[in-house]
């Protein structure tokens, strides 16, 4: 018996129905309908680069920035949505519409990519906005909540909690290195000035993702500034970045502790800091410890061990000074300056009900300046 021959058909209906007219050519051409530009076969880095931001992406980002009420009309809503755009816009791209330029591509080929003759709103201005406001929120809270605050670790707080690699990872976790969302030179030859310690020239890097993630969120902060007001800026910024839980112990540093809490004493007009050994264990063995207590009069400020008795001492005076500095106030006990902004930059639309908890006074209420702390200038010095 002659077993069967099996022929299965093959159709090509599916593929001429997606077939697409080419001009200049065959009436009918086999391709996809939206197929890329010869400038993304060709270079596709140049094309990533200029490539316009996907609206539904945009959208998603602007509604996580409370931009995009339900409220808000289509005429306002397209208007916060070309900020949006040009806030998620680094300059790099300028750089690359103009190498553009100069790439071997036909008249058609340019024809085919708009990004090419557009003109391009980047976010340059809204970030140094964005972040002098992050600054100024940042500083109050932290100058407010921590009184005994040094200047120096009141900065590093700040860079802490409102710096880029903050920012960055705040800003991806907010979406916004989501895909379709950024613009920037990603073929490598941009870059970014960055300060060296202990040089005197800048070291020039380069332009790396978490750059552009942090300069887009100084830019966010700068429009949400623009069309919703200080009190939502400021409630933005409580409630995303202040709120973060950070071990700022290991922010601060001393080279002689010691001393410097003797003159801390003295500033406040309180005796002079002894250092008392409180319990000790193994003192003739290989791995003594130490347990010392440094006090002002009766008050004991801190505690340390060691291994050493001097060791111990200097761990007494840093968990002092740790104690003086990180004495916080609680939230709500303050009221902050920019607060009495919040009627001037009142924004074009009300403060989301999301962040009002967390922009504390909304509205017209009495200012109650906050007293000034104690100079860390000392008597005598040269310092």
């Amino acid at each position: 018996m002659r077993g069967r021959i099996l022929r299965r058909a093959f159709s090509t209906a599916g593929v001429w129905r997606n077939a697409t007219p080419v001009a200049n050519g065959p009436e009918w051409s086999a391709g996809p309908v939206g197929h890329l530009p010869e400038l993304a076969r060709s270079h596709p880095q140049v094309w990533a680069s200029l490539r316009a931001q996907v609206p539904s992406a945009i959208a998603a980002v602007g509604a996580r920035f409370h931009l995009f009420p339900a409220s808000l009309g289509i005429a306002e809503r397209a208007r916060r949505t070309e900020l949006v755009r040009a806030a998620c816009t680094h300059p790099s791209v300028l750089s690359v519409q103009a190498s553009a330029a100069d790439l071997p591509l036909s008249t058609e080929a340019r024809q085919q990519v708009p990004e090419l003759r557009e003109s391009v709103a980047h976010n340059a201005e809204l970030a140094t906005l964005g972040n002098a406001l992050l600054g100024l929120i940042a500083s109050e809270h932290f100058h407010l909540k921590y009184p005994h605050l040094p200047t120096r670790v009141l900065k590093a707080f700040v860079s802490a909690y409102v710096g880029p690699s903050t920012l960055a990872d705040v800003g991806a976790d907010l979406g916004i290195l989501a895909q379709g969302v950024q613009r920037w030179d990603r073929t490598g030859t941009s870059v970014v000035q960055k300060s060296v310690k202990g040089r005197k020239a800048p070291a020039a890097a380069p332009l790396l993702s978490k750059d552009v993630a942090a300069q887009s969120m100084r830019a966010m902060v700068a429009v949400l500034f623009q069309e919703l007001g200080m009190a939502a800026t400021r409630g933005f910024v409580q409630s995303q970045l202040l709120s973060r839980r950070l071990d700022l112990a290991s922010l601060i540093k001393f080279q002689d502790p010691k001393r410097v809490l003797s003159a801390t004493c003295k500033k406040y007009k309180k005796p002079a800091p002894q250092s008392r050994l409180l319990a000790e264990t193994g003192r003739k063995s290989i791995s003594p410890v130490f347990v010392v207590g440094v006090y002002s009069g009766a008050v004991k400020l801190g505690e340390g061990t060691g291994s050493a008795i001097r060791m111990a001492e200097f761990r007494a005076a840093e968990d002092a000074l740790r104690r003086l500095y990180l004495a916080e106030r609680p939230n709500g006990s303050f009221d902050l300056p920019t607060s009495t902004l919040d009627d001037t930059f009142a924004g074009t639309t009300p403060v989301p009900h999301s962040l009002q908890h967390a922009a504390g006074h909304v509205g017209s209420h009495r200012f109650t300046p906050q007293p000034l702390g104690r100079a860390e200038v000392l008597y005598e010095s040269r310092g």
